[in-house]
Formats: C-alpha cells, sequence, structure tokens
C-alpha cells in the first residue's frame, strides 16, 4: 500500500486533520459507549437500585452517543474550510453546498 501524498493546500491539510479526529471521535465514543454497557451489566448492582441505574445510564448513554454523533457530523460537514454555507435574512434562508 502506497503511503498517501502530503496535502498541496492549507484546506487539504485541514480536511485531513479533521477526518482523522472524526474517526478517533468515532472509537472514542465506541469504547466509551461500551464501557457503560459492561459497568451496567457487571457493575454488582442490587435490585432495589437497578431500576434507577439503568435509567440513568440508558439516558446518559442516549445523550453521550447523540453529542458524538453531533460533533462528528459537525467535523465532516463543515469542517475548518467551510464547505457548508447557511445564511438567514428577512427575505429567507439560504444553503450552499461545495464540492470542490
Amino acid at each position: 500500500m502506497k503511503p498517501l501524498p502530503p496535502p498541496a493546500t492549507f484546506a487539504e491539510g485541514q480536511r485531513y486533520v479533521y477526518g482523522l479526529l472524526a474517526a478517533a471521535a468515532g472509537m472514542f465514543c465506541g469504547v466509551c459507549a461500551l464501557g457503560m454497557v459492561a459497568l451496567l451489566m457487571w457493575g454488582g448492582w442490587s435490585p432495589a437500585e437497578e431500576h434507577s441505574i439503568v435509567t440513568i445510564f440508558g439516558w446518559c448513554l442516549a445523550g453521550f452517543i447523540a453529542a458524538m454523533v453531533v460533533v462528528i457530523v459537525g467535523l465532516l460537514a463543515g469542517g475548518p474550510v467551510g464547505r457548508f454555507k447557511v445564511e438567514a435574512g428577512r427575505t429567507g434562508a439560504t444553503f450552499e453546498a461545495d464540492c470542490k
């Protein structure tokens, strides 16, 4: 497998860095989610606490995963060079996407 050529422009370098950050964020999210599930399953909770712990962990895990998805999509979609542009004014809203 040949190594990738170095980035030719600053924007390409930034896209590369943000791609690596998005990949690392996804792996971190997966490891933390597995850790929470493992703690929930093998935490040794008493039967009286189980319902409360499951509820708390469930909402925390759902919020954590939702937040990580937002961060990953934000890094990939927006990035440092702003491939998406959104404007709102009195005449309406515009959305532009640049695919260059």
